[in-house]
């Protein structure tokens, strides 16, 4: 058995073989898609060196036996997430430990010099909970995190309030608005007339080999008083081989929340997924997301706890 460090240039395909065999054995969303493997790697990886931390994909860890990955580790900030093959469970235990010795550089540490590590793993997967429990793990039961599906039988209905305008993203052609706005929504303290977020995460995202078949799809304010009138925002990640698309990231501004945008947006993206054939749509979902993804048809299909142990820091 080989333990490798990531390496996109050598393990990118690999690794998209394995996420994608691993949707494929049930057609359910039982490690992460391919898709959010690309996000990790370039969107998430630009933001996290534009804010001075670590990349996540800089701690991803694969598990290979004659070529083939039998297991790996693949972190999203401070919490990493495991993923085993089918009939090779009894690996899991030397992952966990793999993780705790070589991914604290992510993790933030305490004034005490300690760190909270933090595992993440399907529920599906009961065994591993009865491991990480014999491990000295506590399992966190505040927050649970949904692997989210919205059924593709029929198109939803797409209702924008008046004053307002959906688009695709080729529609519009300002990308400093569309990636400000996405920020925004996240941080409305950051909200002013001249704000602009640096682009580098934008631009990271379209070395994906994904990116051509992706699509952003917005909504604008045509009363704005402002140069940035866009509301909310969402990307649509397209996967032609499984047949999935995962809407990451979403985001509305403060004050354009509790009017129906968001739910519009969504709907009009899976309408669009529809047309070209995708057969699930997916979010990722948590807290009071829950029920703004419901509002769009969303249904967990997934879920996912959270594990945490206090670790002596590097």
């Amino acid at each position: 058995m080989d333990i490798v460090r990531f390496d996109p240039d050598k393990d990118l395909t690999s690794l998209e073989y394995y996420l994608r065999n691993s949707f494929l054995e049930e057609r359910r969303a039982r490690s992460w898609l391919p898709a959010r493997l690309h996000d990790v790697i370039y969107r998430v990886g630009a933001q996290e060196m534009d804010e001075g931390r670590e990349r996540s994909a800089d701690y991803m860890f694969l598990w290979k036996k004659d070529g083939d990955i039998t297991a790996c580790i693949l972190p999203d900030g401070e919490n990493i997430y495991i993923s085993v093959k089918t009939g090779c469970e009894d690996l899991f235990p030397s992952v966990v430990k793999f993780g705790e010795e070589n991914c604290l550089p992510l993790f933030t540490q305490t004034g005490k010099g300690s760190v909270k590590f933090w595992a993440a793993v399907n529920d599906g997967f009961r065994y591993m909970h009865q491991i990480l429990s014999e491990s000295g793990y506590g399992r966190y039961t505040d927050v649970e995190t949904a692997s989210c599906m919205r059924p593709m039988k029929t198109d939803p209905v797409v209702k924008v309030p008046e004053g307002f305008r959906l688009m695709y993203g080729e529609e519009y052609p300002d990308e400093a608005n569309k990636w400000s706005a996405l920020r925004l929504g996240f941080h409305p303290e950051w909200e002013s007339a001249d704000y602009r977020a640096p682009m580098g995460p934008y631009n990271a995202r379209k070395k994906s080999s994904f990116y051509n078949d992706c699509f952003e799809c917005i909504i604008s304010d045509a009363n704005a008083k402002e140069k940035n009138d866009i509301c909310a925002y969402c990307f649509v990640y397209v996967d032609t081989v499984t047949g999935t698309a995962l809407i990451e990231p979403v985001s509305t501004r403060e004050r354009y929340r509790h009017k129906g945008l968001g739910t519009a947006m969504l709907n009009a993206a899976v309408m669009r997924c529809r047309k070209i054939g995708i057969g699930k749509c997916y979010v990722n979902s948590f807290g009071w997301r829950k029920d703004f993804y419901g509002a769009a048809g969303f249904i967990p299909e997934e879920t996912v706890s959270f594990w945490y142990k206090t670790l002596n820091g590097r």
